[in-house]
């Protein structure tokens, strides 16, 4: 049975292991000048995970994010690309954004109910818990924006994870499959989607509304059980821009 990535993980310092408080409701964030980014594909069952992870990689360099901004970590990586206990934990101790600067976590991978998504090499899953934590304390107070792209993946825009700075898309209801996890295919449903619909100027609502009408007509086509993809906008964020 796989851990979660916190019991699994030695800390790295004290410090480390200890949460700020949340965001407190304030003034309107300002929109970020730059971003701070991990990009991890949790699972090397299909190539779609990777691919996701790249595309998203490439659409933040068009749009202006630094390179030495991104760290992508991944299943098949090796080295310091890949997605193990030790590099997923750094990406975030590391991510020490400016005060100008934002947040930004892609994590596309298969999940389990009340569990996560899967983290391959760590032998772990990522929970909203483990998520919370590692962007307590780099992220606390800067403009946040998480996708979790993954069946069940619903239970990350809930519990610990919401906070007044962070906007969480989703790609299914917490008690719902997401689909597209095809060897044929070159992206998941969701992904394909939301990648699709990310452009720049818009809002975050706007992007998951997009998103939410391109993952229904796909579904429809499939004839399957709707994944009804997520959505909490913190009240800090609530007109946060893509980058």
């Amino acid at each position: 049975m796989k851990s979660t990535l916190l019991a699994a993980t030695v800390c790295l310092s004290l410090a480390a292991c200890v949460s700020s408080p949340k965001s407190a409701a304030q003034a309107p964030l300002q929109q970020p000048t730059g971003w701070k980014a991990v990009l991890i594909a949790g699972d090397d069952a299909e190539p779609a995970f990777d691919n996701a992870v790249d595309a998203m990689a490439r659409k933040l360099a068009r749009d202006g994010v630094a390179g030495a901004n991104v760290t992508v970590l991944k299943a098949t990586g090796q080295g310091r690309q890949a997605a193990s206990k030790s590099n997923v934990v750094n990406a975030f101790a590391n991510l020490d954004p400016a005060v100008s600067d934002g947040c930004f976590v892609f994590v596309t991978s298969h999940g389990a109910r009340d569990r996560g998504l899967i983290v391959k090499s760590a032998n772990a899953m990522l929970t909203p818990t483990d998520l919370d934590d590692f962007l307590g304390r780099p992220c606390e107070g800067r403009p946040t924006v998480v996708i979790a792209s993954g069946c069940f993946s619903g239970s990350f825009a809930e519990g610990p994870m919401p906070a007044t700075n962070r906007v969480i898309l989703t790609a299914a209801r917490d008690d719902r499959t997401s689909f597209g996890c095809d060897a044929k295919r070159k992206y998941t449903v969701f992904d394909e989607c939301i990648l699709g619909s990310i452009e720049r100027g818009l809002d975050w609502q706007a992007v998951m509304s997009k998103a939410r009408a391109c993952v229904s007509s796909n579904e429809q086509t499939l004839g399957v059980i709707p994944s009804t993809p997520q959505i909490s906008v913190g009240a800090d964020v609530a007109n946060l821009l893509v980058f």
